[in-house]
């Protein structure tokens, strides 16, 4: 029961990770398809972190309010709609607000995880679990770029944003 919620826990860990680091090695593809700057590319990232870091200031608060559960699933549902809105962005633009909604999304998994831990553990025993995330957690940086430039190599930028909406959908599956 413990290893399913820890792998539960670190899959929610993992989503904001993914989202940032996945798509990186697709900055020229997508620079190419809608003209832009290296600027404007780099503004997808500087608006997903700061929307992201942003709400993480609120969802303990929201998942206090409204329930564990709901505040994830409701996260869940925007990451997995933005990141399908983005695969199929006609422009820059619309691209840059996907970002937005997906970094205001993308940071429940770690607040919330973090919450139902201390909710259902105790002292060493919620110190382990909690390693044990972070441990599954810290895999996310070292391969998302590596799985980001397969994706952009064999199948274009947009295929990144369909695997983050497939990986939400599966996390969403996960936590019913």
């Amino acid at each position: 029961m413990n290893i399913l919620l820890t792998l539960l826990l670190a899959g929610l860990t993992m989503v904001g990770p993914l989202a940032i680091d996945t798509y990186l090695p697709s900055f020229p593809a997508i620079a190419q398809t809608f003209d832009a700057s290296p600027l404007i590319i780099q503004q997808t990232l500087s608006m997903f972190l700061f929307c992201f870091a942003f709400m993480m200031l609120f969802y303990g608060t929201l998942s206090d309010s409204f329930g564990r559960r709901p505040v994830i699933l409701v996260s869940l549902v925007l990451y997995i709609a933005a990141s399908i809105c983005a695969a199929l962005a006609p422009s820059i633009g619309v691209l840059l607000a996907c970002r937005v909604v997906q970094g205001l999304a993308a940071g429940a998994g770690s607040v919330v995880g973090r919450a139902v831990v201390m909710d259902r553990f105790s002292g060493a025993e919620a110190q382990k679990i909690l390693a044990h995330i972070m441990m599954v957690f810290g895999l996310a940086p070292a391969i998302a770029p590596v799985l980001g430039g397969w994706l952009q190599v064999g199948f274009g930028w947009r295929s990144v944003f369909w695997f983050l909406a497939a990986f939400g959908t599966l996390m969403f599956i996960s936590v019913q």
